[in-house]
């Protein structure tokens, strides 16, 4: 089993554009990270082809090879022998893919930073909220009646569970401060502080706000002509968020001016004084009005537009997991669920899960299609059950984007599924796994319609991806055997030989001249070494032996090759074709590429290159001092034997 994980690994380190274009790897429970100079480099079709290998995916400035459980670990420490790097965690790779990223996404990457640690609390006490909800849902389980009512002696039980599950909502600025500064390199517990200044009891209680400024009751501070209205920030985000960074900001100046003496004392005291009232004067209001605008935006879509905006947003957000920006909704779900007393509830998680469990039902249509092909089967099957579980990236990037067809037919059921939950106002309590599952993390009174969005979502997800599998999927695979995709052609050869030391075989089909007739001075004399010319009938060139590409011209009309034994040959298509700068030539592999003899190497369009007036000879040399016997001439085929050297 070693030896497999040892091939795996250096089948992969080819399909990403060999040792030279990694930047780093990690991995984790069931992925391969990589980071990459050239993301162009990868052969994904190759990848694809690989065993072990269940999907492939870019995200994030990282390249991630879907290997799964149990196998990513050993094929990761065979990778970064062979590839020659240091092993490095998680985050240390998450830091060197955050330097690939454009501001838009390094924003949305930091906001995911910001909320992934305090998640686990803000899950639990979602959770809470909803044991409470059982507790006191009137009509739940006695006729007319709450539990606690019906049980009096179970009130205090639900009165200190309620006190539990508002905990972590109440002092979310607090968590959110602490984990803000930590990513923006300020001291956490100073971005903790920050939090519990902006819910200070003595100020007023932010979710008041509103009605305050219509009733023109709100308390201000007056401070050097300055109006500072004195409101607490309960229930807000994007507020705490800037005010850590500009903690981070100030916190950093001042450690790079205060002695060291006192740096302790007064680094600390100006960083929370600076941070605070700029807070309280400029960052607060402004960012309470984005925040606000942002949760207003949602709550339109879903309560406004109805079944409209659920369609929307179940169809938009696959497209978003895709570029990674789904993250940025982490910021109004958590707003919302903040102000779940007056909202009473979030809408986006029916929409969400719908629109998961489409993913998964689209990749066991695909299982179900997939009699055939014993590893799409494998892999459709695994992923479209972790998709109904709430994880959908092996799914989307393994299965339904690889093929189309099931990303259509899940955008179909997810839209529909999301309709019907937005129509029938099915809101959760908390964050927690968006899938079947989901079902903990809604609302007592929502679950059922919550249960049948996602049942709507699975069927018409199935059904759709079904009857587009015979529309769109025939239809792709008919261009395939026409070859109307050249550059997603299989690597693998129609041909197998056993290889000699010291031997080429016919890298083109056609007929076979000493390279002494080749219609160019240079071929012809030997200058460039002894060989063959074949004029091709086909415009294809295959590997000649087994070994490595040591050239790919960037003019990609010549191939120079080394064999597994050191023997150097040139591959030359057609005479002057330097001059076409690769017009009709389409390659199929990469310099540094390891090959098999009839591996397809590079794909030429000969009646456009004869239009253009150029002589197809191909000329296959090897380099002096080497002595070469032309073996066979005439009509040769591919691999055909043609030259022996010594």
């Amino acid at each position: 089993m070693e030896e497999a994980y040892r091939k795996a690994a250096q089948e992969i380190l080819g399909c990403v554009g060999g040792e030279g274009n990694i930047v780093s790897a990690a991995h984790c429970a069931t992925r391969l990270r990589l980071v990459l100079k050239d993301d162009s480099q990868v052969d994904l079709d190759a990848l694809e082809k690989i065993e072990l290998v269940k999907g492939n995916f870019n995200n994030g400035g990282q390249f991630q090879i879907i290997l799964g459980t149990g196998i990513v670990n050993k094929v990761y420490a065979e990778f970064i022998a062979i590839a020659h790097i240091t092993e490095m965690t998680k985050e240390e790779l998450k830091q060197q893919a955050a330097r690939k990223m454009n501001p838009v996404q390094k924003l949305l990457k930091t906001l995911a930073d910001v909320f992934v640690p305090i998640l686990p609390a803000l899950v639990a006490s979602g959770l809470l909220m909803g044991i409470n909800n059982i507790l006191t849902a009137q009509g739940m389980f006695v006729s007319g009646k709450s539990l606690v009512e019906a049980f009096p002696a179970i009130r205090d039980v639900a009165e200190m569970v309620n006190l539990f599950s508002n905990a972590g909502f109440t002092f979310l600025p607090v968590l959110i401060g602490f984990s803000a500064a930590k990513i923006f390199g300020a001291t956490p517990i100073l971005g903790a502080v920050m939090g519990a200044i902006m819910i200070h009891p003595d100020l007023m209680n932010g979710y008041g706000y509103g009605q305050a400024l219509l009733d023109g009751t709100v308390p201000y501070w007056h401070i050097f002509g300055l109006s500072v209205a004195k409101v607490g920030y309960q229930g807000t985000v994007l507020p705490v968020i800037a005010a850590a960074f500009c903690l981070a900001v100030i916190e950093k100046r001042l450690r790079k001016v205060v002695p060291a003496m006192l740096d302790n004392i007064v680094t600390p005291l100006l960083s929370v004084l600076l941070a605070g009232a700029l807070t309280f004067l400029f960052i607060g209001p402004v960012m309470r009005g984005v925040g606000d605008m942002m949760t207003n935006a949602v709550m339109w879509l879903f309560f406004d537009l109805g079944a409209l905006g659920g369609l929307i947003y179940g169809v938009t957000y696959p497209l978003l997991v895709i570029t990674g920006m789904h993250h940025s909704l982490v910021t109004a779900e958590t707003q919302i669920l903040a102000n779940i007393g007056t909202l009473g509830g979030s809408p986006t998680f029916a929409v969400v899960a719908a629109a998961n469990c489409a993913q998964g039902a689209a990749a066991l249509a695909v299982m179900c299609k997939s009699k055939n092909d014993p590893k799409m089967r494998s892999m459709a099957s695994a992923s479209g059950i972790s998709s109904m579980l709430g994880i959908t990236e092996p799914a989307i990037f393994g299965v339904n984007l690889k093929l189309r067809y099931p990303f259509y037919g899940a955008l179909i059921g997810g839209g529909i599924g999301a309709a019907y939950a937005t129509i029938m106002h099915v809101l959760s309590v908390s964050q927690g796994p968006c899938g079947v599952i989901g079902v903990i993390c809604i609302r007592p009174d929502c679950m059922v319609q919550f249960m049948v969005s996602m049942a709507i979502a699975i069927i018409c997800a199935f059904g759709a991806t079904m009857f587009l599998g015979k529309v769109l999927g025939q239809k792709e695979n008919k261009q395939k055997k026409a070859g109307k995709a050249v550059s997603k052609a299989e690597d693998k050869p129609a041909i197998r030989i056993e290889t000699e030391p010291g031997c080429v075989y016919a890298p083109v089909e056609g007929t076979a001249i000493p390279h002494t007739e080749i219609k160019d001075a240079t071929f012809a004399a030997g200058v460039v070494g002894e060989g063959v010319g074949i004029i091709p009938a086909k415009g294809e060139v295959v590997a000649p032996f087994d070994g490595q590409i040591s050239m790919f011209f960037d003019t990609k009309h010549a191939i120079g090759l080394v064999s597994d034994d050191g023997m150097e040959i040139l591959i030359h298509v057609g005479v002057n074709t330097v001059e076409l700068q690769g017009k009709y030539f389409t390659p199929l592999k990469q310099s540094g590429d390891k090959v098999k003899a009839g591996d397809r190497l590079l794909e030429f369009d000969m009646d456009a290159i004869k239009e253009a007036g150029y002589d197809l000879t191909t000329a296959v040399l090897v380099p002096a001092p080497n002595h070469v016997e032309l073996v066979k001439t005439g009509d040769v085929k591919q691999l055909d034997k043609i030259l022996t050297t010594s």
